[in-house]
């Protein structure tokens, strides 16, 4: 596994200055890191779905992963929320395949981060290759997997999206509590990480 970080914005540099002022223990960053993770996968293979749905519901209680299959639907999901028992939840983290029937990961990306969509974005992807890869974090991925089967690379994945969903949690956390910094822009892409599993 490499690990790859972007280089920190200004924006970025300003709060890890302000975290290092304050003490981010407070009430609502450990409520943030118990809370319920809502992960949008937009996955248009049925049988990979089910294997990130499976493996997230194995290895952790605190997701729920609603999956579409179109690129269209996924923007659709992220503005309106995915269905989970019976009710539409916010999109905490978005978790696509970089082949999409109707568009691509790349431009789903791209679409997101131009609105403003601050939520993290990480492929899981049949895309291999490091030109595909740096269009990925171009656009403003945060990860990158390549597919496969095997439970280290599933244990990956839900590791990265939770410490993903978890950062931002505590950073509106910080900004919310009165923290004298600016937040990180929206769409700002944050620290990276690549799997070679």
């Amino acid at each position: 596994m490499t690990e790859h970080t972007s280089p920190p914005s200004d924006a970025r540099a300003d709060t890890n200055a302000a975290a290092d002022r304050s003490e981010p223990t407070t009430a609502g960053a450990a409520e943030a890191r118990h809370a319920p993770i809502t992960v949008l996968q937009v996955e248009p293979d049925a049988r990979s779905a089910e294997l990130l749905e499976a493996f997230a519901a194995r290895l952790t209680d605190r997701f729920q992963v609603g999956s579409v299959g179109r690129f269209a639907d996924a923007l659709d999901a992220v503005e309106t929320g995915v269905g989970v028992g019976g009710e539409r939840v916010p999109v905490d983290c978005v978790v696509t395949e970089q082949r999409l029937p109707d568009g691509d990961g790349v431009a789903l990306t791209e679409r997101l981060r131009e609105a403003g969509r601050g939520v993290p974005i990480v492929f899981h992807t049949t895309c291999p290759g490091e030109e595909r890869e740096a269009a990925a974090f171009g656009a403003g991925a945060d990860a990158y997997f390549e597919k496969g089967a095997d439970r280290g690379r599933f244990d990956a994945i839900v590791d990265r999206i939770r410490a993903l969903v978890d950062e931002r949690r505590e950073r509106g956390v910080e900004t919310n509590a009165g923290s004298a910094s600016s937040p990180r822009a929206s769409g700002t892409p944050g620290e990276t990480l690549r799997s070679e599993e």
